[in-house]
Formats: C-alpha cells, structure tokens, sequence
C-alpha cells in the first residue's frame, strides 16, 4: 500500500480517487498521507470512515441521496 501510494505522488497524476485509504496503515502512515494529499495540487476524491483523516484532509464533503450529489453542511 505504502509503495502505491509512493508511486501515486511521483507520477504526473491530477486526480486521485481513493476508497477508504487509511485501511491497513499505521499511525505514522496515515499522519505522512494525510500531509501529502494537504499538499497535493490536484483533484481528490475520496471515501473514509476515518473521521479525523476527513477533518484534516477535506476541504468540501459531499453524499449521494436519491440520485443527486448533494453538499454537506457541517
């Protein structure tokens, strides 16, 4: 996971979609992520029950209801 990750940010990639990226990774692990995708320049889209990983990294969240995208309102 670590190596995929490693190779994501060296590669010329403006999106990332990741599902749950915190899965299977140390505490030391997810703080380095969560510091590389603050600093990430592209587009990310991402799914997490990590609630402190989605504070620190998000800046917009959003849900399906129906089947619309709609804004959540914190």
């Amino acid at each position: 996971m670590k190596l995929s990750f490693a190779m994501l940010f060296v590669s010329d990639v403006n999106l990332l979609i990741l599902d749950e990226p915190t899965n299977y990774l140390d505490i030391p692990s997810v703080e380095a992520l969560e510091k590389l995708l603050v600093e990430y320049e592209g587009t990310l889209i991402f799914t997490s029950h990590d609630k402190t990983f989605v504070d620190r990294v998000a800046n917009e969240m959003m849900y399906i209801e129906g089947a619309k995208i709609k804004t959540y309102c914190t």
